[in-house]
């Protein structure tokens, strides 16, 4: 954590203390504010990287005991309810802003010690996207065929766009 936390330092901007105290000791600690804003931003950091290893045991399961999740993870089960809890959060953050979209593709419920999981990923619509690259193929043949027909010299010529092939007789 000590990479974060100088790339916090040079990328943070300064804090300062909302309450002035004469006395050394601060409500914010030895460390000020930054310091408070720095254990705001690893506990954040922890719990984002816990998110992708939590969703990927996820999406195996349609359901799962805590005890069994937490085995996986090598964390206690109290642990493991809390980082489903963020993993919830973030992803209902992540829904409104219209942020991060792969985590939104999971949904999932606690009952008692037994998780449970719903895939909510929508089935795509192959045909539906056949059907309309059919129509964008025919408009574009059209737009190709008929293109130049109102320039004046395609009334003369009309078939000036057309291609004419030499047929060879190899037999």
């Amino acid at each position: 954590m000590t990479v974060y936390d100088e790339l916090f330092f040079i990328g943070c901007p300064k804090f300062l203390s909302p309450v002035v105290s004469e006395n050394s000791s601060s409500p914010f600690g030895s460390s000020g504010p930054r310091g408070l804003q720095l254990q705001v931003f690893k506990t954040e950091v922890e719990q984002q990287r816990l998110i992708p290893t939590l969703r990927s045991f996820l999406k195996l399961y349609t359901s799962i005991p805590i005890s069994k999740l937490a085995k996986f993870l090598d964390m206690h089960e109290n642990e493991v309810r809390c980082c489903l809890m963020a993993f919830k959060h973030k992803k209902e953050i992540a829904k409104g802003d219209g942020g991060d979209q792969t985590t939104m593709d999971i949904d999932f419920y606690v009952d008692k010690d037994m998780i449970h999981i719903s895939d909510t990923k929508i089935a795509r619509h192959y045909g539906d996207y056949y059907v309309q690259q059919i129509l964008k193929l025919k408009e574009s043949n059209k737009n190709d065929y008929c293109g130049g027909l109102d320039h004046p010299s395609s009334i003369s010529n009309p078939g000036r766009h057309l291609k004419t092939f030499k047929v060879l007789d190899i037999y």
